[in-house]
C-alpha cells in the first residue's frame, strides 16, 4: 500500500469504512489504517477529512496519533497509531465483578480525555460517539478511538446527521438540533451505566445518582461541564477511601494474598521467602496455606529440625499454618502479617477484597497464559505483580505492555534462606507498595 505499508490483518468494519492493521515497511512499526470507500455516501469524504483535521494537532496519551492521509482511485485512507489492547466492551464481558474504584478510575481517565477535547481553542471538539467499543484499555491507560463523527463546536453549533450509536447518543441528536459539550457527558454516563451492570448492588446504588444526572433527558439537567462530573467522581472516590481507611483501622491484621497465573511458577517459594523476610527484619509473620496442599505436611515430615507448635510448623525464621480446611477461619489469630498462599486459585482470590500478589511465569511457554490473566486483573486495586526466575527483560516488557509496576523475583534455591537479592527486593516492595 503506497509502497510504505504491508497489510497484516483486518481489525474491523464501520459504517462505510474498514480498518486494517499494517506494518510500516521501513520503520517496522504497526499502524492502523482506516479505509473509506469512494463509492460510499457523498458526505463521507468531507467527514473523513474533518476527522483527520481534528486529530492532526491533538497530543494526548488518551488519543491516537495521526500520521498521514492518503487516497487512491477506490478509497480514502487515514493512517494512525495502532492502539494495542482490548476494548472496554470486551473487558466488561469477561469480568464477574467490577469494583466501584475500578469504574471511577476508568471514568476519570475518560473525563480527562474529553476535557482535553472540550478545552481546544479556538473551537472546542466533541467526540459524539462515546461507547464501550471505542474505549481501549492498554494496561492501566485508556485510549479513546474512532473520531468518525467528531466535530468542532462553532458559534452556530453543528447539525451533522451522524446520530452516533443508539443507546449512547443523547436525545438531542435524534431531534436534529445542534449539540454542545453535554452530548459527551451523556455518553460518559451511558458508559458508566454499562460498567455498573457488573458492580455489587450496594456500590451501584452510590453511583446511580451520578449516572442519572449525566444521562438526564434534558441537557439542561445534566452536569454543566466534564469538570463538574469529574469532581463528583473524585468526591465519591474519596468517600470510598475514607470508608476503607475506617475499616482498616478496625483491624490490625495485614493480609497479603499470593496466587499464581498457572502451576509451577513458584507461588509457595515466594510466599515462604516473604514470610521469612518479615520475621527476620520487620514484624511477626505467619504463612498460611489457603488451599489443599502437601507442602507444609511434607516439610514437617522430611526435615527433622521442624517443630509443630499450636498447629503451626516452625522452622528457623519461618512460621507456617498448614491447610486444615474451612476450620481455619475459626483460628484465633493474633496481630501481625499473614502471607496467604492461594496456589493457582486466582479466581477465588479475585472475589475477596485483599491485597493481592500475583506470581507470573516468564518462560516462553508460560507467557500466553500470563498475558491472558493480566488482561483480566491489571486494573484491580491493591495488586502487586511478580515476574519469576530472575527474568528482568520479561518483567520490563510486561510493565510496558500493561502500564503496571512489575517486580522481578531472583533465581533462588532455598526459600528459607534470606539472600541479599531477596532482601533488597522485599525492602523495595514494602516501600513502593506501602505495605
Amino acid at each position: 500500500m503506497f509502497d510504505k505499508y504491508r497489510i497484516i490483518s483486518n481489525l474491523g468494519y464501520g459504517n462505510s469504512s474498514e480498518v486494517f492493521l499494517a506494518e510500516h515497511i521501513k520503520l517496522k512499526a504497526y499502524r492502523a489504517i482506516k479505509c473509506v470507500d469512494k463509492t460510499a455516501r457523498d458526505d463521507k469524504q468531507p467527514q473523513l477529512y474533518l476527522e483527520a483535521d481534528i486529530l492532526k494537532n491533538l497530543k494526548h496519551p488518551g488519543i491516537p496519533t495521526i500520521y498521514d492521509v492518503e487516497e487512491d482511485d477506490k478509497s480514502y485512507y487515514i493512517i494512525e497509531e495502532y492502539i494495542q489492547g482490548q476494548s472496554l466492551e470486551a473487558f466488561v464481558l469477561h469480568q464477574d465483578r467490577i469494583s466501584i474504584d475500578t469504574v471511577i478510575h476508568m471514568a476519570l481517565q475518560i473525563c480527562d480525555v474529553i476535557k482535553y477535547l472540550h478545552d481546544q481553542k479556538p473551537e472546542p471538539i466533541i467526540h459524539q460517539d462515546l461507547k464501550p467499543e471505542h474505549i481501549i484499555l492498554c494496561g492501566k491507560r485508556i485510549v479513546l478511538i474512532d473520531f468518525g463523527i467528531s466535530s468542532y463546536i462553532t458559534s452556530d453549533g453543528n447539525t451533522f446527521q451522524n446520530y452516533g450509536t443508539q443507546g449512547y447518543a443523547p436525545p438531542e441528536k435524534y431531534q436534529g438540533i445542534s449539540c454542545d459539550v453535554r452530548a459527551d457527558l451523556y455518553g460518559i454516563g451511558k458508559v458508566l451505566e454499562y460498567m455498573a451492570a457488573k458492580m455489587p448492588i450496594d456500590e451501584f446504588q452510590s453511583l446511580k445518582p451520578l449516572i442519572g444526572r449525566a444521562t438526564a433527558y434534558s441537557r439542561e439537567d445534566r452536569y454543566p461541564s466534564v469538570e463538574a462530573l469529574a469532581a463528583q467522581l473524585e468526591e465519591l472516590l474519596q468517600s470510598g477511601y475514607q470508608k476503607i481507611q475506617q475499616k482498616q483501622n478496625q483491624h490490625l491484621l495485614t493480609e497479603l494474598a499470593v496466587a499464581g497465573t498457572q502451576e509451577r511458577v513458584g507461588v509457595t517459594h515466594f510466599a515462604i521467602s516473604l514470610t521469612c523476610f518479615y520475621n527476620q527484619y520487620r514484624s511477626p509473620c505467619i504463612y498460611q496455606e489457603y488451599y489443599k496442599s502437601e507442602c507444609m505436611r511434607l516439610l514437617a515430615k522430611e526435615d527433622g529440625s521442624c517443630v509443630k507448635k499450636d498447629g503451626m510448623i516452625v522452622y528457623e525464621k519461618f512460621r507456617g499454618m498448614p491447610y486444615y480446611g474451612e476450620g481455619i477461619e475459626g483460628w484465633n489469630r493474633s496481630e501481625g502479617v499473614y502471607v496467604q498462599d492461594y496456589g493457582v486459585q486466582l479466581l477465588r482470590l479475585l472475589e475477596e477484597d485483599k491485597r493481592m500478589i500475583v506470581i507470573m511465569g516468564s518462560r516462553p511457554w508460560e507467557c500466553e497464559q500470563t498475558k491472558s490473566v493480566l488482561e483480566r486483573i491489571c486494573l484491580r486495586e491493591n495488586l502487586t505483580l511478580i515476574c519469576n526466575y530472575g527474568n528482568n527483560m520479561q518483567a520490563k516488557k510486561l510493565a510496558r505492555m500493561y502500564h503496571h509496576r512489575v517486580y522481578c523475583f531472583p533465581l533462588d534455591v532455598d526459600p528459607f534462606q534470606m539472600t541479599r537479592e531477596k532482601r533488597r527486593l522485599f525492602q523495595k516492595m514494602l516501600l513502593q507498595e506501602r505495605w
